[in-house]
């Protein structure tokens, strides 16, 4: 039997609690909470700054200068140079051809799905080669005249990128692959050619880094996980906080081509954004601002 004491103590603390606790007074906070109670002031709104930060006005005179200054001849030189990778690290693979879409892109459209599990059964490296080359690869070029007459060559990719900057290296985490052993390759699409970036262990900690419980996703059985690295600064020099949105719209386009291309040749995908960042930044050697992971998008041969 509960003291009297106690009884009678506790009705008095409880008289004096309100109805329903201030935000104040809750630890626990969950989306559901913080969107319930937008007007309490008392908790930052980040997301929304972010989208207040980047808008642009009419008579933003900061704004046009910054990207007037990406016509003259010294950023004209510059754009001719986007990862040329002159200079690499680390070992140099050669992709074989691409493989061959088995349908129309209408129809790809129509047949995507997302794929979450994967038999564990290897995928083949011109796989592979397909979705790098038709996510980010080179596809044109054309000329641009300088102020002396002179041209620079500049190259066009698979995806729109806000300014031609192209902020969002491509990396491929192999796991199951036919002719690519198990580690990390960064995509040069200059190049055309893998750069391996880490080995087994490099991508183990990455898988580790997946944070979806096994019944709901099973990347151990997947064949790879694209990575898309995003590098904010080189779209937001020239656009200001506005470039981010570039780059996030850049691996949005990124990932949906990766999607078609995948179904068009019966391979399976899913995008993947629940990963703890700080593991996966680690993983990959980025940290977390100049250089982050973005997106994730796992392949695999699907088992469904």
């Amino acid at each position: 039997m509960l003291d009297r004491g106690i009884a009678e103590a506790t009705i008095s603390i409880s008289s004096y609690r309100v109805e329903s606790p201030g935000v104040e007074g809750v630890g626990l906070r969950t989306n559901q909470f913080r969107a319930d109670n937008l007007d309490s002031g008392s908790f930052s709104r980040v997301a929304e700054e972010f989208l207040l930060a980047s808008r642009i006005s009419r008579w933003d005179r900061e704004f046009a200068i910054s990207v007037m200054d990406y016509f003259g001849d010294p950023m004209i030189e510059t754009y001719g140079k986007l990862d040329q990778d002159t200079y690499v690290e680390g070992d140099v693979l050669d992709l074989p051809p691409s493989s061959v879409a088995r349908m129309a892109v209408s129809e790809a459209i129509r047949q995507r799905r997302t794929r979450r599990y994967y038999t564990g059964d290897p995928l083949h490296l011109a796989d592979i080669a397909a979705l790098m080359r038709d996510t980010a690869g080179i596809t044109g070029a054309g000329d641009v005249e300088k102020s002396n007459g002179d041209h620079v060559r500049y190259w066009y990719r698979a995806v729109p990128s806000g300014g031609g900057l192209y902020p969002v290296e491509l990396q491929f985490v192999a796991l199951n692959v036919r002719g690519l052993d198990r580690g990390v390759y960064r995509y040069a699409p200059r190049r055309d050619q893998l750069v391996r970036t880490g080995d087994a262990e490099t991508a183990d900690a990455l898988v580790a880094s997946v944070s979806t419980p096994e019944d709901d996703l099973n990347p151990e059985a997947a064949a790879g996980i694209f990575c898309l690295i995003g590098h904010p600064w080189r779209s937001m020099r020239k656009y200001g906080p506005r470039g981010l949105r570039f780059v996030l719209h850049e691996s949005g386009a990124m990932a949906e081509h990766m999607h078609l291309v995948a179904t068009s040749l019966g391979v399976g995908t899913a995008d993947y954004s629940s990963f703890f960042d700080d593991d996966a930044n680690d993983a990959l050697d980025c940290d977390g601002l100049s250089r982050l992971v973005l997106h994730m998008v796992l392949v695999g041969v699907p088992s469904e």
